[in-house]
């Protein structure tokens, strides 16, 4: 999520320019011509108001207990069966699955975990949250043992905001008393009143896991890391890396897709804590020691020690190649104006995430970064254009297709449609309808190291057409489909990868994902697993084969995701073969209840005497 993500993206502020950044190493900064600024946006295509035919699946709903929807999700889950896999379910304890539960057989080199994290709901009772970035962070846990067996479990992440929810219901006796605390999108309900003035937005953790120091966390940019016990999934608590230099402070944010380097290090961003403004990266030892604190210019003026607009943005994701980091912020802002919904927001009398909007006059703003110190190499304002996420970067040294000037090129999804229309969307997923305009475009963007010119961007593959029978027959279609979280093998990083697997939308009719491709760069045809009607995947997880002697191939190893059957209204955790994403499954696990939609994932090996 953050398709961050709550923010798969929460607001992050550019307020201004701390004094310590005006001694920054000088930076390069060009701004693009302004007619290179208007994107033309993939047209949208008529849109189907609800499933037909063989995806019209009638989704088997609890019809008591505390799980049981209001009649307002029945009739939207009747419009388009996806939208069951939204529904919370609840708490269940990593225990091990009956062997009916698991068809084929787990590989002996899977031997480990896969863990997922998302909105564990979004909804309380009746009341909707106004974002899908907004609902309860939860944590899903699938273990492969040594000896074919499987554990299965998910729990809330008991954040501060969840209790204080919960606490309310305890006292009114009811659990569907309205929203208690304020989110990022959501404010809370008249019902509490002081809940919203004067609050900063809570922290829902439910954007994605990553070890790191010893410690299994739960991320996301509404604040800091919670700890998670990795083998029952309890909450352990909040995470809080210390600088030893003072004047060296995290940034009260916390990426949710912060990035781990080969050497263990790790980078992360986000607003800064007070009394400082502005955004902040930060970059952590092996050990999760703070190693440095340097502020992330977002505009022209600030490189050059000039006052700055207040102002908010965000920034969910970035690139990272073998020396740099690579910021691409769309112009998605929270502005002053006569408005005053900047104000508004701050005192908490509106909601921040609602307040923002898209300048059409502004392109996105590119930061380059180098590791080691983390200077600023680059800095320019390039077209009007939005995403997400990206898949990572790479570094060529003495770039021949760029006139010898060494190059990082970065793959990076563009959003086909207009953000305020995709924003729209995760504002109320119940009522969501998708077509290709709300998924992304795979592209490769060339930064000239030298000049800090973007000397290219461009489809990392060409766009596809909708498949027809014979590409779904052949299991293969001629171009990129529409796509979200874009993954490489680990294997290709400081590379040009070969291979790039995205969750798509074929347009099968379902209305939501409904397919895995497999990107092979520079070939015609790229492998696609289109999924049975009414069955809606989640991101893959690529899981390296262990290895076993000489160098492994780029796509050996497995893909992990999870799946929603809403003819059952259950999950199942499904394991392919990397190289034959469309050929027979190697493993199934089907769980006796369903897992809400997952943003992001994490594998972990167990420790195994001799296996690397």
């Amino acid at each position: 999520a953050r398709i961050e993500t709550s923010m798969t993206s929460t607001a992050t502020a550019r307020l201004g320019v701390r004094p310590r950044f005006r001694d920054a190493p000088s930076v390069r900064s060009v701004r693009e011509h302004r007619t290179a600024l208007a994107v033309p946006r993939r047209s949208t295509a008529v849109r189907a108001k609800s499933a037909s035919g063989e995806h019209a699946v009638d989704v088997p709903l609890p019809t008591s207990g505390a799980l049981a929807p209001p009649p307002w999700v029945r009739d939207a889950v009747a419009q388009w069966p996806w939208r069951g896999g939204l529904e919370p379910c609840g708490e269940h304890a990593v225990t091990r699955l009956s062997q009916e539960h698991v068809t084929g057989v787990v590989p002996n080199d899977l031997v480990g975990s896969l863990y997922r994290v998302g909105p564990g709901r979004i909804r309380v009772g009746s009341t909707k949250y106004k974002h899908w970035f907004d609902g309860d962070g939860a944590v899903f846990k699938v273990q492969f043992n040594e000896d074919g067996t499987v554990d299965a479990g998910t729990k809330f992440v008991r954040t501060k905001r969840l209790e204080t929810q919960e606490l309310a219901e305890r006292q009114q006796n009811n659990q569907d008393v309205g929203i208690a605390v304020r989110g990022a999108w959501t404010q809370a309900s008249a019902d509490f009143p002081l809940a919203n003035f004067g609050k900063f937005p809570t922290n829902p953790s439910n954007t994605s896991p990553m070890f790191h120091a010893g410690k299994l966390m739960a991320l996301c940019e509404g604040g800091a890391p919670v700890e998670i016990d990795e083998d029952t999934l309890a909450t352990k608590g909040l995470v809080n890396f210390e600088s030893k230099n003072k004047s060296e402070t995290m940034p009260m944010g916390f990426s949710a897709h912060a990035k781990k380097d080969a050497d263990g290090v790790l980078y992360t961003w986000g607003l800064a804590s007070p009394p400082a403004i502005g955004m902040a990266v930060g970059k952590i030892s092996e050990s999760g020691k703070v190693l440095k604190v340097v502020d992330l210019p977002l505009c022209a003026a600030s490189e050059q020690g000039g006052a700055v607009d207040y102002e908010f943005t965000m920034i969910h994701d970035c690139a990272m190649s073998e020396k740099h980091l690579v910021f691409i912020v769309p112009p998605w802002r929270l502005k002053p104006g006569f408005d005053m919904k900047l104000v508004k927001a701050l005192a908490g009398a509106e909601s921040f995430g609602h307040a923002f909007a898209w300048d059409a006059g502004k392109g996105a703003w590119l930061v380059v970064l180098r590791k080691d110190d983390l200077s600023v190499v680059v800095t320019r304002e390039i077209k009007n254009m939005s995403t997400y996420h990206f898949a990572g970067a790479y570094d060529v040294l003495g770039d021949k297709s760029n006139g010898g000037n060494d190059s990082v090129r970065v793959l990076v999804n563009e959003l086909n449609g207009e953000r305020h229309d995709l924003e729209k969307r995760f504002g109320d997923m119940y009522l969501s309808e998708w077509a290709p305009d709300g998924y992304n475009t795979l592209c490769e963007y060339v930064v000239d190291l030298k000049t800090g010119s973007l000397v290219r961007d461009a489809p990392l593959v060409p766009r596809a057409e909708t498949p027809g029978s014979q590409s779904r027959k052949n299991a293969a279609v001629a171009g990129q489909l529409p796509m979200e979280f874009p993954i490489v093998a680990p294997a290709s990083f400081g590379r040009a990868p070969r291979f790039v697997y995205t969750l798509c939308f074929a347009g099968s009719g379902g209305g939501y994902f409904d397919a895995i491709q497999k990107l092979d760069v520079g070939a015609e045809t790229h492998q696609v697993r289109f999924l049975q009607p009414g069955v809606f995947p989640s991101e893959v997880e690529f899981v390296p084969k262990r290895k076993i002697g000489g160098d492994e191939k780029e796509d050996s190893g497995y893909l992990l995701y999870l799946e929603y059957d809403s003819s059952e209204h259950k999950s199942a955790v499904v394991v392919l073969d990397a190289q034959d994403v469309a050929g027979p499954e190697l493993c199934r696990v089907k769980l006796p209840y369903h897992v809400p939609y997952s943003f992001h994932g994490t594998y972990k090996h167990a420790e195994r005497e001799g296996v690397k």
